[in-house]
């Protein structure tokens, strides 16, 4: 039997996972113009002397983001250092998009295979060195 969650009724969503990037026009580009993600906002912070952009797939309001975030001080570092985590993208047609990936220079860290089960998938980075993990799942029967 499971004890009563302490937070009750609270509902909860994931809003966003944050990753600091180089170039920020450069990678809502990547996001954006090869992975069919849209800008879904975008703002200065002087304060913090950061720019921000938000990606993702539908509503801020309703859907998770990417906030890709860019130093902006004097002493931001030209290359940031990659998360140790990943990105899950699932796309309809992994073969048609590693295509396009490939052409577009994208580094594959492990090319396009089939496993057990049928499920395909790619492990890309982006220009910054983050990871994503791209699937496809076969049609159902």
């Amino acid at each position: 039997m499971s004890e009563a969650s302490p937070v009750g009724d609270l509902t909860f969503r994931i809003h966003h996972t944050m990753l600091p990037v180089a170039n920020l026009d450069r990678s809502i580009d990547f996001y954006t113009r090869l992975f069919g993600m849209r800008l879904m906002g975008r703002r200065s912070d002087p304060n913090r002397k950061v720019e921000v952009g938000h990606v993702g797939y539908g509503d801020r309001a309703t859907q998770p983001s990417i906030e890709l975030i860019q130093d902006m001080s004097e002493n931001a570092p030209a290359k940031v250092h990659p998360t140790g985590g990943h990105i899950s993208i699932h796309v309809s047609d992994l073969r048609k998009l590693c295509v396009v990936l490939e052409e577009a220079g994208v580094e594959f860290k492990q090319p396009l295979a089939q496993r057990a089960g049928g499920n395909l998938r790619a492990w890309v980075r982006d220009f910054d060195g983050h990871e994503l993990e791209l699937a496809e799942s076969p049609p159902s029967a």
